[in-house]
């Protein structure tokens, strides 16, 4: 066997991504995040939660919820992400931090929901102010949103 290849190539078996995106794939959403919910409880239970391994599979699951079509779930998803790099003493500027607050940001800006909006929007904007990013007037633009967001009447 070559140098570097004394392991399998990745299967359903060894490669618990194969299997989540195959449920993804196949419009299985619920079961794609239900697995990966599961490695990214045994990753905080092996790791503890602000490791890479959890955070990896939090992003996992932000990311699954896009594409489900669940823009509330993936902004609360990588607001957690950027939380927990922030908390476990990564820089506001770090390059997985910024992308979190990013891709936060994006989704919340796929939200329909007024409520919703809001309440992810004061959390946002306050990761905003700690993380800027390096898109000039994010800050900004989450606070306009938010202005516009207030003079809206809330939906039950």
């Amino acid at each position: 066997m070559p140098p570097g290849h004394d392991t399998d190539p990745p299967s359903h078996d060894n490669d618990p991504h194969i299997a989540v995106a195959s449920a993804a794939q196949a419009g299985r959403h619920p079961d794609a995040d239900a697995l990966a919910a599961e490695h990214e409880q045994a990753a905080v239970r092996a790791h503890g939660r602000g490791s890479e391994e959890a955070l990896h599979w939090t992003e996992v699951r932000a990311d699954l919820a896009m594409l489900a079509g669940d823009p509330v779930r993936s902004c609360q998803a990588w607001l957690a992400v950027a939380g927990a790099r922030l908390a476990a003493g990564q820089a506001p500027g770090a390059v997985a931090v910024e992308a979190a607050v990013d891709r936060a940001h994006h989704q919340w800006g796929q939200v329909h929901d007024p409520a919703a909006a809001r309440e992810l929007g004061l959390a946002l904007a306050e990761l905003r102010g700690l993380v800027p990013g390096r898109r000039k007037g994010a800050l900004d633009h989450v606070r306009r949103q938010l202005g516009q967001l207030e003079s809206q009447p809330l939906t039950s």
